[in-house]
């Protein structure tokens, strides 16, 4: 009962620190709209309206939270296992390009519609892992830090997927004057969830998949290794924890859920690979871990506050004419007070770590 108390108030202390974070963004944010000449009551209303005020935009909603909470969730996992993983974008294409490749081979055979799919989803999966655990050998076996190299690998992803879409390449459409693919074939795409949007299965997949880290990170073995390892590796080795293998694994997992993003954007979205395919998932992706608390319910409502700010700030630009870049400025605001507010109330264990560093030096 004692512990329960103790994760409780630790739970409500974190949940108050990122309303204050939110408060404190939205505050600055008003500012910035005063100082330009804009009403930011009517700014604010004008996204709430673009976001919920209708069917279609209640749906374009959850459509744009869907990638950020599903690569929300991948970037949780690595950062519990206090595994940086900050090259989620390049996982992403990783796994579209996965999701594509699958479609052109097996839209030929004679395969049920939901078989298909389910094989497109899952070597989006395991090309994701793969980008993701090379990152996470390099560290355990070579020391390389997997900031540096994850996002190097997004780099040569991006790369090469250009190599693969771009006229004259390998799987791109061949009467077409833009680096894609063709479109998937109808059988292969996601189906839609709510009749007249285009809302699709993508955003069940996501809650399964919130479902399934809260399962993985509270209820097995390795959930308890991966954290254990995130709060002390010494201690987790002493233990009698693989450190290294559950690097890699942490990391594999991450890419792969990372993976399954692009699968999901390719099968139920744009229905196509081609460059440009994520404005930065994989990058705002990681203001949404942060904002959720790595907690899976916490990143759901971060990545639909995310969905929101997306789709209303069209609604904004158009009402009251404030540009919808508006929309990033507010949710570089809500990383920029959602760190400060976590490095506020972990400081006393950061400032132990650092000492801790400098005695070693």
């Amino acid at each position: 009962m004692k512990k329960m108390r103790i994760i409780l108030k630790k739970n409500m202390k974190s949940l108050m620190l990122t309303f204050i974070a939110l408060i404190c963004a939205l505050l600055v944010a008003s500012v910035i709209m005063v100082l330009a000449g804009y009403n930011p009551l009517q700014a604010y209303q004008s996204i709430v309206t673009g976001a919920f005020g209708s069917r279609n935009a209640i749906a374009q909603t959850f459509l744009k939270a869907t990638p950020l909470m599903i690569i929300g969730l991948a970037i949780a996992v690595a950062f519990k296992g206090s595994a940086f993983n900050i090259g989620a974008e390049g996982q992403f294409y990783a796994g579209a390009l996965g999701a594509a490749l699958s479609e052109m081979y097996f839209h030929e055979t004679a395969l049920p519609s939901f078989i298909i799919i389910f094989l497109c989803l899952v070597t989006a999966f395991v090309f994701g892992g793969i980008w993701g655990a090379i990152p996470g050998y390099l560290r355990s076996a070579r020391g390389a830090s997997e900031v540096v190299t994850s996002v190097m690998l997004t780099s040569v992803m991006l790369l090469f997927v250009r190599y693969l879409v771009t006229q004259g390449g390998p799987i791109a459409e061949p009467r077409g004057f833009y680096p894609e693919t063709q479109e998937i074939v109808e059988s292969a795409r996601l189906p839609y969830i709510w009749e007249n949007t285009r809302l699709h299965a993508g955003f069940i997949i996501a809650l399964f998949v919130a479902l399934a880290v809260y399962l993985l990170m509270e209820k097995t073995t390795w959930g308890y290794k991966i954290k254990a390892t995130g709060l002390n590796s010494l201690s987790a080795e002493y233990g009698g924890i693989n450190i290294g293998l559950v690097t890699v694994t942490t990391m594999a997992l991450s890419g792969a859920i990372a993976g399954l993003a692009g699968g999901v954007e390719v099968l139920g979205t744009s229905w196509k690979l081609y460059m440009g395919l994520s404005p930065g998932y994989g990058y705002n992706a990681i203001a949404v871990a942060l904002l959720g608390r790595l907690n899976p319910v916490g990143i759901i409502f971060s990545a639909l506050l995310f969905g929101m700010l997306n789709t209303g700030s069209n609604q904004m630009a158009r009402s009251i004419g404030i540009p919808s870049t508006l929309a990033a400025v507010l949710q570089a605001l809500v990383l920029l007070f959602v760190v400060g507010f976590s490095v506020l109330e972990n400081k006393e264990i950061i400032l132990k770590k650092w000492k801790r560093g400098g005695n070693n030096e």
